[in-house]
């Protein structure tokens, strides 16, 4: 009963942005085994994984009773095997805690990505074999448990009045004006636009927030169902907020609902030239230069 609750408010959470894998999303996956008077074989082939694997690494000679990871993951799930000994994976995403005890080698460990994860308490002997769905990158990880609760206390909602006159004051800060490429606007145009949102099927906005504080905005535009292909856009409108890991999850939050609500296959940008920090963000995350026009830089990635 209490594990069914707690999926339900899982549920209504998602359904208000908090979208963000919980603990209860890490789940044991049996790899089979063959079994023979000679011993046991486990194959282990992409489909069995709930992604495509594109690195291995293993960690071995721990001593017994000590402790890896602790770090959380921004885009990379990893698949945790015990190929020899056993140990626990302790799971965290910032509102539950759960420990899953790893011993044989015929299952594994699937660790979205979002979620705080150490491995401990190896026997002795100990091998811990890791399947992972991206090609190693620093800034994929978050080392500190304090940004990774800054991470997780960041939510998507609907694109409201309320950040529609913050947004005023947001896209006229000289600065976000200049890094946006944000025309002049006033009032007028700037209310017409909003509401003509809701009759627009080629613009999806939405507001961002920190622990319930309105932070920015994204959103896909000029999205094109023949072609498969929309526009991201996103700013982070309080410079509190700048420099915390929070563009990265705003962009994974952008790439799943282009592919899930709208079947996109594409995502492009325009950044601004000059906005160097933005391109090298923009390129950790798998986005390319396709093509320049005037001031603004066009990438690309594929979803």
């Amino acid at each position: 009963m209490i594990i069914r609750i707690i999926f339900a408010i899982l549920k209504i959470l998602k359904m208000k942005g908090m979208d963000k894998a919980s603990v209860f999303d890490c789940s044991v996956i049996d790899l089979g085994q063959i079994s023979s008077d000679e011993g046991n074989i486990t194959v282990l082939e992409n489909d069995k994984f709930p992604f495509d694997v594109k690195r291995i690494f293993y960690l071995y000679d721990i001593k017994g009773g000590e402790s890896r990871g602790a770090h959380a993951h921004i885009a990379c799930h990893q698949f945790l095997i015990a190929a020899s000994g056993s140990f626990a994976v302790h799971l965290d995403d910032g509102i539950y805690k759960r420990e899953v005890f790893i011993n044989r080698p015929n299952l594994g460990l699937h660790i979205p990505p979002g979620i705080w994860a150490s491995e401990m308490n190896f026997s002795s002997g100990a091998i811990c074999l890791v399947m992972a769905s991206l090609l190693y990158s620093e800034d994929d990880y978050i080392r500190s448990y304090k940004d990774f609760r800054n991470y997780r206390h960041v939510t998507f909602v609907d694109y409201s009045k309320r950040f529609l006159e913050k947004s005023w004051f947001w896209l006229n800060d000289v600065e976000i004006k200049f890094l946006t490429n944000t025309p002049d606007f006033d009032r007028e145009l700037q209310y017409k636009w909003f509401n003509s949102l809701a009759n627009n099927p080629n613009y999806r906005v939405q507001g961002v927030c920190y622990e319930g504080r309105e932070i920015g905005v994204l959103g896909l535009k000029n999205i094109d169902s023949i072609q498969k292909k929309g526009e991201y856009f996103g700013y982070i409108g309080e410079r509190d907020y700048w420099s915390k890991g929070i563009g990265g999850r705003m962009l994974i939050h952008a790439q799943s609902l282009a592919k899930i609500e709208f079947g996109l296959e594409t995502l492009y940008l325009n950044v601004i030239q000059g906005n160097d920090r933005a391109i090298k963000a923009y390129q950790k995350f798998g986005f390319s230069k396709v093509g320049q026009t005037g001031d603004l830089i066009r990438m690309e990635k594929r979803i």
